[in-house]
C-alpha cells in the first residue's frame, strides 16, 4: 500500500512538472538564445540552418516530455492518439523523414532534424492528452506576449537594440544588415525583433498568442483577467511593429474563422465576444497607425514601388522557382529533412539571394520529404477543415478557438517558412495541431449544450 501511494504521489508530481515545463515551452518559444552543440559552418548559408542547437525552449520541451512519460509509466496510463487521419498523416511524415536520411544532401543534419521532429510530434500528443482546452494556453501565452512586447516596443521606439544580447537579442540599428522597412523618402525604419530571430517569426507567434487569448475569452463567455487584457494590448502593439504582412493576414484569418465556427455551431450569442475582442485589438493598434503610416504604406504597397520591397517579392519568387525544380528532380525521397538550403546552393551556386527555404510550407515539405511527405503535409493542412465540415452540428466554442489557431498557422505557412523551419514556428505548429486534435475529438464525443 505504501508503494502504491508513493507511486501515485510521484506520478502527480511528474504530471505537474510537465505542465510547468509546458509554460516554459510557450513563454520561451520566440527566443533565439541558444547553446551551439555542434557548429557546422557552411557559408554562405545561415548557420542556424546547419548547426545543431539547443534553445531555451528545447530545455523546457525535454523536461516536459521526460516528466510526462514518467507520469504515464507511474500512473499506468496510455495516451490517446487521434483523430486517425491526423495520426496517419503525421506517421507518414515522420517515416518519410527517416527513410530520406541516407539520401539527404546532409544525412547528419537530417538525422538531427528528424530527432527534433519526433520530439515535436510527441509534444502534439502531450497537448492532445493533457491540455483540456485553449484556456490552458492563456497563462504561458500572456507571459510570452508581455516579455516580447517589452523588448520589441523599446527597439522600435529607440531604433536600436536595448542591450539584452545575453538573452539572444541581436545588435540592431537601421544602418546594419538587419530587417528594416524603407519608406518612399528613403528612411530606413527598424522592425521589431524582440528576442527572436526575425520580425516575421515574432509577428507570427504573437498573432498565434493573440488568437489563443481571444479564443479562450470566447470559450469563457467573455471572462478575461487583467493580465490577459494587458497581454492582448501589448501583443497587438508588438504585432503592428513587426510590420509582418503574413502575420497580420494570419490574425485576420483566425478572427474570421473564429467568428464563422462560433456562428455556424449555433453559439451566436458568443459572437459579441469575438466582436469586442476585434474592437480591442483595433484600439490597441490605432496609436501606432499615424506615427508609422509611411512604413505601413510601404509594406502594403500604397507608397508605390520601393526597391527593398520589390527585392523581397523577387526573392520569394526566385526561391519558389528553384524549390519547384528541386521537387521535380527529387520527387521520391526529397533532399532530406532540413537540407533544402543546401540543395538550393547545389542547384543554384550563383543564386543572387540568400540560401533559405521557399516561403511556402507545403512546397518546402515536399522538397525535403518527397511526394509522400508532401501529401502527408497536405492532409495535415487541409484535413482539419474537411473533418469539421462533416460535423457541423457538433461545432463547439472550444473547437472554434482551436480552428482559429489552425487557420492562422495554415495561412502564415502560405507566406513564410518559419512554421516548418524555425523552432518557434515549429513549436506552435505542433501545439496547435495537438490542440485541434483534442478539441475535435471532444466535439465528436458530445454536442455542446451549454448554450
Amino acid at each position: 500500500m505504501i508503494i502504491e501511494v508513493t507511486r501515485a504521489s510521484v506520478g502527480r508530481w511528474a504530471r505537474r512538472s510537465a505542465r510547468l515545463a509546458f509554460v516554459g515551452v510557450i513563454a520561451f518559444s520566440p527566443m533565439r538564445a541558444r547553446l551551439t552543440l555542434i557548429g557546422r559552418p557552411t557559408p554562405p548559408i545561415y548557420g542556424d540552418f546547419t548547426d545543431v542547437l539547443m534553445f531555451w525552449s528545447d530545455v523546457a520541451l525535454v523536461l516536459l516530455l521526460g516528466c510526462w512519460v514518467a507520469s504515464l509509466i507511474l500512473d499506468r496510463r496510455r495516451p490517446a492518439i487521434g483523430p486517425r487521419f491526423l495520426a496517419i498523416a503525421v506517421g507518414v511524415l515522420l517515416v518519410s523523414a527517416v527513410i530520406g536520411i541516407p539520401f539527404s544532401e546532409d544525412p547528419a543534419l537530417s538525422l538531427s532534424t528528424v530527432v527534433r521532429f519526433v520530439l515535436l510530434a510527441a509534444l502534439a500528443v502531450y497537448v492532445r492528452n493533457e491540455i483540456a482546452g485553449i484556456s490552458q494556453l492563456v497563462v504561458p501565452t500572456a507571459a510570452m506576449l508581455i516579455l516580447q512586447a517589452g523588448v520589441a516596443i523599446g527597439q522600435v521606439i529607440g531604433q536600436e537594440s536595448i542591450g539584452l544580447g545575453r538573452f539572444g537579442e541581436y545588435v540592431l540599428s537601421p544602418s546594419l544588415g538587419v530587417s528594416v522597412v524603407t519608406t518612399r523618402d528613403g528612411t530606413r525604419v527598424l522592425r521589431a525583433y524582440g528576442l527572436s530571430d526575425h520580425p516575421n517569426l515574432l509577428g507570427g507567434l504573437v498573432a498565434f498568442g493573440l488568437l489563443a487569448i481571444v479564443g479562450a475569452a470566447v470559450v469563457e463567455r467573455g471572462r478575461m483577467s487583467i493580465i490577459s487584457g494587458v497581454a492582448l494590448a501589448l501583443g497587438t502593439a508588438t504585432l503592428v511593429l513587426t510590420f509582418s504582412r503574413g502575420a497580420w493576414i494570419g490574425l485576420i484569418a483566425g478572427f474570421v474563422t473564429l467568428a464563422a465556427v462560433v456562428a455556424g455551431g449555433g453559439h451566436r450569442e458568443r459572437l459579441k465576444w469575438v466582436g469586442l475582442a476585434a474592437v480591442g485589438v483595433a484600439a490597441a493598434a490605432a496609436p501606432f497607425l499615424i506615427p508609422f503610416r509611411d512604413v505601413l504604406s510601404a509594406r502594403s504597397g500604397g507608397a508605390g514601388e520601393i526597391a527593398t520591397e520589390t527585392r523581397s517579392v523577387d526573392e520569394r519568387e526566385a526561391l519558389a522557382r528553384v524549390t519547384t525544380r528541386i521537387v521535380a528532380d527529387h520527387p521520391l525521397l526529397g533532399v532530406g529533412l532540413g537540407a533544402l538550403p543546401l540543395a538550393i546552393r547545389e542547384e543554384e551556386p550563383d543564386f543572387e539571394f540568400d540560401y533559405q527555404p521557399a516561403a511556402t510550407v507545403l512546397l518546402d515539405a515536399t522538397a525535403e520529404l518527397g511526394t509522400a511527405g508532401g501529401a502527408a503535409m497536405l492532409v495535415i493542412l487541409v484535413g482539419p477543415w474537411v473533418a469539421i465540415a462533416r460535423h457541423r452540428r457538433r461545432w463547439t466554442a472550444e473547437l472554434a478557438g482551436a480552428a482559429a489557431l489552425q487557420m492562422a498557422v495554415t495561412v502564415v505557412g502560405l507566406f513564410d517558412y518559419y512554421p516548418w523551419t524555425y523552432l518557434g514556428g515549429r513549436l506552435w505548429s505542433w501545439i496547435i495541431l495537438g490542440l485541434f486534435a483534442g478539441a475535435y475529438q471532444r466535439s465528436l464525443a458530445r454536442i455542446d449544450d451549454a448554450d
